[in-house]
């Protein structure tokens, strides 16, 4: 009987959770959690930890670049421990072409979300917490990926004195960054980054 009342009151609270998600806007789901004080993580790294969500695998690992994989979606993982040391955030201006643009506080942390449509598709730019998550989702997909994406950045945790001890091993200025991915000099506009770095792969 209690191993019954237990398995209804977790589908409640599923279903529940599902529900409140659908019903709330891109910000309020950013903005809800950033606010949540947990300190949660189970997934560690060369100089921090996070949070990996259970429908969440590790498909790439380069230390501070991994690839995680979610309902058959990459998503890009971006670490950087060179903004975190020398507290130098990464900020990204609205463009006019964007689909969606919001800019975020907390903590003394900026973040922001940036969405652009290509095609039928939708690329999400999520930036908190000196790190940044991108995938390209379908539009019913967008409150999962901002969610899961927000969860994910939020629970990093710095391990100050593997960094301070890293950068000074590799002589890392101010001016570099782990995350920055490459962009090619001639970008054609009806392509986004995740597609670029598939195509780089599959010639390497």
């Amino acid at each position: 009987m209690i191993k019954k009342i237990i398995l209804i009151f977790c589908l409640f609270l599923v279903v529940g959770c599902t529900n409140d998600i659908n019903d709330l806007t891109l910000e309020e789901i950013i903005d809800t959690s950033i606010k949540e004080d947990t300190n949660l993580h189970n997934t560690n790294n060369k100089g921090y930890r996070y949070y990996l969500p259970s429908e969440f695998t590790v498909k790439k690992n380069s230390d501070f670049n991994q690839e995680l994989v979610s309902h058959n979606k990459v998503y890009y993982l971006n670490v950087d421990i060179v903004s975190y040391y020398y507290k130098k955030e990464d900020y990204v201006e609205r463009d006019i072409s964007d689909y969606k643009y919001y800019s975020f506080e907390e903590d003394d942390k900026t973040g922001y979300l940036r969405i652009r449509k290509i095609n039928d598709n939708f690329f999400v730019e999520l930036c908190y917490n000196y790190a940044i998550i991108e995938v390209e989702v379908e539009e019913s997909e967008l409150r999962y990926a901002v969610s899961r994406g927000i969860i994910i950045l939020k629970s990093i945790r710095y391990n100050d004195l593997v960094i301070e001890k890293y950068i000074n091993d590799n002589d890392l200025q101010s001016s570099e960054t782990i995350y920055k991915i490459p962009e090619p000099k001639e970008k054609d506009d009806s392509k986004n980054i995740l597609q670029y770095i598939e195509e780089s792969e599959k010639e390497e």
